[in-house]
């Protein structure tokens, strides 16, 4: 995996009223930046991309919003590769689909079980659904 850490330097959540009935939650990732990144190892240094990035999530009716800022080191798999991500980004302010859900993939996975305490704690709806046993009637 490319990724090889997360630094998270905001967490904001806020509560704004009770739900009666349906509440849609809507997550929306995005890339602010993206960067040359050294990260130092015992055997050395190691070049990779510092993607700073912004997890905001939002509920309808408004009841509550969330938003987590923070930066992951993205490794490439080939050297290479990091110039092509800087160019891209410099010239488009975009990155490749590939790399985009690999990095919202891990943020997801690193911060979704503190997202769910918060909200536990809050009393607010969990930004993803928690399965639910159904019975079924007998035949």
């Amino acid at each position: 995996m490319p990724v090889l850490g997360i630094n998270i330097t905001k967490i904001e959540i806020e509560k704004k009223g009770g739900a009666i009935g349906r509440v849609e939650v809507n997550l929306s990732p995005q890339i602010e930046d993206v960067r040359l990144g050294e990260l130092r190892m015992p055997t050395g240094k190691i070049n990779g991309i510092e993607v700073l990035f912004e997890y905001r999530i939002n509920y309808r009716p408004e009841i509550a919003s969330a938003v987590v800022k923070g930066m992951v080191f993205y490794l490439p798999p080939q050297k290479e590769q990091i110039d092509e991500i800087l160019d891209l980004w410099e010239k488009e302010k975009k990155v490749k689909p590939e790399i985009f859900a690999e990095i919202v993939n891990f943020i997801t996975n690193e911060i979704a079980p503190l997202l769910m305490v918060a909200a536990k704690d809050m009393k607010i709806p969990y930004h993803i659904p928690l399965p639910r046993v159904a019975l079924k009637p007998r035949e």
